[in-house]
């Protein structure tokens, strides 16, 4: 009698189960990875170099990415009025790099000052940092009290002032029924850096001035202001791919880096004691992205003085506000471009099993023949 061989048939079956095991962890990393970060992560090229200008200001980065930059500051509040509202980072809870507190989404605006009987007239801006050619919302409000005081209170004029003292727009705006207005312009291209201040005011017959107490006649100006800059963006070079990274500020900005392991960008912000600083800045979602936190000092900042301005396809924009001193900002993602992603190498292996597992399967096909 003949005997049977089964060893082709057993090691058959034994390639088979590998292959559907790497078939199955492939599909398991696939879908994975669009919620986690991979493991491994690009290094930053050492010989990444750029030179900008922001506006009056100069970055320049050199080895490891570090890019120093130097903004003028005004030395006075640019980027809000009197009514600006900066909330205090001391009741923050302190973190470390791999434990941040992650915030699922930041606001797209701040939110709105309602006027009452001890701010009774605002104005304001949807943000506090605009860049050359971008439009400009004013927004703001009249207490309902005073506007009785007035017996109404109709239209508003709205003047806006470069940092030369220029004006760059003199319009009206309509008051609402419940006090609400609001108008918008659009920043020239061309548009001179610095301070710009808006000075709003109730308009009023000469008549009924006159008639109104000192107090009263206070209460019919406000004011606020915003700054302008101009952007820049400059390379992180990453594994033979150019991340351009934008960034505009009225803040001494230095040392920024990326960190492929900690999944952040980070860097240092300084400005006169007293004022207020303000940071734009636009990530590209190749590099980092996910589930964004910002860091001040190793706290995580409040949402109140951070919003989100831009979220698209590709990039995602920040507005970040703090007091000026010195402070170091740390932009953590959930994740980071990787350095070589598993599910290819998954897909490499069971590729190569295939190939294997059919070449013995031929081979026995034809020493069967004899």
């Amino acid at each position: 009698m003949k005997s049977i061989n089964f060893k082709p048939y057993v090691q058959s079956k034994f390639l088979a189960s590998i292959i559907m095991l790497c078939l199955v962890g492939l599909l398991v990393n696939f879908s994975s990875s669009f919620v986690f970060a991979q493991k491994d992560q690009i290094g930053i090229n050492a010989d990444a170099s750029a030179k900008i200008n922001l506006g009056k200001t100069e970055i320049s980065s050199n080895s490891t990415t570090q890019a120093n930059a130097s903004a003028e500051n005004s030395g006075e509040n640019t980027t809000g009025g009197s009514n600006e509202n900066y909330q205090s980072q001391g009741n923050s809870q302190s973190q470390t790099n791999a434990q941040a507190e992650y915030h699922e989404n930041y606001k797209s605006s701040y939110g709105k000052m309602s006027a009452d009987s001890e701010n009774s007239f605002t104005v304001e801006t949807d943000k506090h940092l605009y860049k050359p050619g971008d439009d400009v919302k004013i927004e703001g409000s009249v207490w309902s009290g005073l506007v009785t005081e007035l017996g109404g209170a109709n239209l508003i004029s709205i003047q806006v002032l470069d940092n030369n003292g220029t004006i760059v727009n003199d319009g009206k705006a309509q008051v609402s029924g419940d006090g609400q207005y609001g108008t918008d312009f659009t920043l020239p291209d061309n548009a001179i850096t610095g301070a710009y201040t808006i000075n709003a005011k109730i308009d009023v017959s000469a008549d009924l001035v006159g008639s109104l107490t000192l107090k009263t006649q206070a209460n019919l100006q406000s004011s606020a202001k915003f700054v302008v800059v101009s952007p820049n963006a400059f390379a992180v070079k990453a594994e033979g791919k150019d991340f351009d990274v934008k960034l505009a500020s009225n803040s001494n900005v230095s040392n920024l880096q990326f960190d492929e392991q900690a999944k952040k960008i980070s860097f240092t912000v300084s400005g006169e004691t007293g004022t207020k600083g303000t940071t734009d800045i636009t990530i590209p979602k190749s590099l980092l992205s996910g589930n964004i936190s910002v860091m001040i000092d190793g706290q995580v900042m409040s949402q109140a003085d951070v919003i989100e301005t831009a979220n698209t396809q590709d990039e995602t924009t920040l507005e970040i506000n703090y007091h000026h001193s010195t402070h170091t900002i740390e932009i953590v993602g959930t994740n980071a471009v990787p350095e070589f992603p598993t599910t290819l190498l998954v897909m490499a292996a069971a590729v190569g099993l295939i190939v294997i597992f059919a070449s013995r399967q031929h081979i026995t096909k034809y020493l069967y023949k004899f």
